[in-house]
């Protein structure tokens, strides 16, 4: 007889831990994977009250009192809304802005703001004041909720430092570019968006450098058997990375790849295709990288 998928709680072999993730987290593979589960900007435009609900199905799972009807894929589809929407670590319900799954499109219009307005030292500013309060909000809501919750002190003054070090950097290497060209000049918002990274998330998160972050005997209970400071440093520098390289690609290659269709006539006879281009070719690249870059680093090690 065909074995039904609906049949939850009489396969115990086909019942998931919903606290864990689907795919292993040794590959690479599997950490890409799963972290295209959860960063599906789709999970955004879901009401809040599904949320909650499915953050309620998955509990239930997990003490056997599902519905009857419940199918596999149901309980999957509610991992990923609660995984989207509720922290990891405490299962605080975020907001929106501060999602991960909400990373492709905020990421999209800022970039190709940056990349539009950077000829306009105003402009400069004006995105990087967004762009660096956007960061800050993203990091408070994704911070370690294992310590203590920052100060207001702590996310303001990451906020000023990573817009002050950030809008050094564009003003400061667009007058270094400024003879070298338009193409050189359109590098110039990728280097005020690494040095604000740079700056933004160790002062955002000095609290877990100064104290240490817990750490735990792999494949035992998880019980914190000290505090490392050297782990705290090792785990903010391992943020840094993959902020500058999900970055990378799009800043760098957007520019050359609208530079290189300048001479054509299509592109003469209309100027205009740059920005939608630029806007495809944006959400292409934040669309592979965003999982691609996530997955370097194991989440737990």
């Amino acid at each position: 007889m065909k074995r039904k998928n609906s049949d939850l709680k009489t396969e115990p072999e086909d019942r998931i831990d919903v606290d864990k993730p689907l795919w292993s987290q040794d590959t690479y593979f599997g950490r890409w994977m799963h972290y295209a589960f959860i960063t599906d900007c789709r999970t955004i435009f879901v009401p809040t009250s599904k949320l909650w609900e499915a953050k309620k199905l998955c509990e239930d799972y997990k003490i056997n009192k599902e519905p009857e009807d419940l199918r596999r894929e149901d309980i999957i589809y509610a991992k990923k809304l609660r995984d989207s929407a509720f922290h990891p670590d405490n299962g605080e319900f975020m907001h929106v802005i501060g999602r991960m799954s909400f990373q492709l499109p905020s990421s999209v219009a800022l970039t190709a703001a940056m990349l539009t307005f950077y000829k306009s030292a105003y402009g400069v500013i004006a995105c990087q004041l967004v762009n660096q309060g956007f960061n800050a909000f993203v990091n408070y809501t994704n911070r370690n909720a294992m310590n203590e919750d920052p100060q207001d002190t702590n996310v303001i003054q990451a906020f000023i430092l990573a817009t002050a070090a950030s809008c050094a950097a564009a003003l400061g290497f667009r007058k270094l570019y400024s003879g070298r060209g338009t193409l050189f000049a359109r590098f110039v918002p990728f280097c005020a968006v690494a040095a604000g990274n740079i700056v933004n998330l160790p002062i955002m998160r000095q609290r877990e450098i100064m104290q240490g972050i817990p750490i735990f005997i792999k494949n035992e209970n998880e019980v914190c058997i000290m505090k490392s400071q050297v782990a705290a440093v090792k785990g903010i520098s391992e943020c840094i990375f993959t902020r500058i390289i999900m970055a990378a690609p799009g800043m760098l290659m957007i520019p050359i790849i609208t530079q290189r269709m300048q001479p054509y006539c299509f592109y003469q006879l209309r100027p205009w295709i740059a920005f939608p281009v630029e806007i495809g070719l944006c959400a292409l690249s934040l669309l592979i990288m965003i999982p691609s870059a996530l997955a370097i680093f194991p989440q737990k090690k």
